[in-house]
């Protein structure tokens, strides 16, 4: 599984070169450097507002008895990003550090675990939202564009992919036995399966906060559009909002598709080197907002994965 993961990033390292170097790397870093140091230390801290809404979503498919606090909770979601970004593995790699993290910030192994999976599924319903939404701003920018088609179709098999995921969880909350088995190898890492599965069944009763788990993520990937909408201005290229919500939300589609690529390297600079000229945007540009976007992943990922270390060491210590 490892030597397929190098294969895969190996890959995905040669599609990102020869993609720069077909578009003019000249142009590219030409733009990239337009940012400016400024700009790019703003581009980095307009990130805040959108871990912090994604934390909070997760703090929300935690029981409310937990200890968990919602700072605790959005540093965990800063690491599982920066796992699944900065580190070379793929984004379960992420997923089980976001999950340890949630750990540290007070929550038990067992509500870290199931919290972790049903924070996955709201993000998923509110992502498949995002593709809509940015569907729809494609249309409206481009009716006649030949993406729309097979990104809707794209969109329907997500949608039934997260409408069986949705019930998978639940029958495993009810005890459905095959379901059990399929989660397992989750639950296994954080301890007691059935007790797992337990506290997952007493956070879905929480319906109200499972419905705003849902809409804070939404609002969050709409942030997520509104980065790039503003790197793109910090790039001198700047497009509409409804053009980089039509960007995004079909790069995430791409990623989602393309999950099997570590840190997506490769699919996402392939997918910006398609969609741009659907929304207006220079090829060069595109690919410049995509090194802006790996440079503050890195930026603010490796410091905070550093931290995390520091505390798992300290904690070793004290133990």
């Amino acid at each position: 599984m490892r030597i397929f993961s190098i294969v895969l990033l190996l890959i995905g390292l040669a599609i990102s070169v020869a993609l720069i170097v077909a578009f003019g790397a000249r142009e590219i870093a030409t733009a990239f450097l337009r940012v400016g140091a400024i700009g790019f230390v703003l581009f980095c801290f307009a990130h805040t507002p959108v871990v912090a809404s994604l934390g909070l979503a997760w703090r929300l498919c935690l029981p409310t008895s937990s200890r968990a606090r919602f700072p605790g909770m959005v540093a965990a979601r800063l690491l599982r990003d920066a796992g699944a970004e900065v580190l070379p593995l793929s984004e379960l790699g992420g997923f089980v550090i976001g999950a340890r993290a949630a750990v540290l910030a007070g929550a038990t192994s067992l509500e870290a675990a199931a919290s972790t999976l049903l924070d996955l599924t709201t993000e998923a319903v509110a992502q498949l939202a995002f593709i809509a939404l940015g569907l729809a701003s494609l249309y409206s920018l481009r009716p006649d564009a030949p993406m729309i088609r097979p990104a809707a179709v794209a969109l329907a098999v997500l949608i039934a992919l997260v409408v069986f995921a949705a019930l998978f969880v639940e029958r495993s909350a009810r005890l459905v036995a095959p379901a059990r088995a399929a989660i397992r190898r989750w639950f296994i890492l954080f301890g007691d399966t059935e007790a797992a599965f337990a506290v997952m069944g007493a956070i879905m009763r929480q319906r109200g906060a499972l419905v705003g788990a849902f809409l804070i993520h939404l609002v969050g990937w709409l942030g997520v559009a509104a980065e790039a909408w503003l790197a793109l201005r910090l790039l001198d290229a700047p497009i509409s909002y409804p053009a980089a919500l039509a960007l995004e939300s079909l790069l995430f589609a791409a990623r989602s598709l393309g999950f099997f690529a570590p840190n997506a390297l490769g699919v996402q600079e392939g997918t910006y080197a398609l969609l741009a000229p659907l929304v207006g945007l220079n090829v060069a540009d595109a690919l410049a907002l995509s090194l802006v976007k790996r440079a503050r992943d890195i930026v603010i990922g490796a410091p905070a994965l550093l931290l995390w270390q520091r505390a798992e060491a300290t904690r070793l210590w004290r133990g």
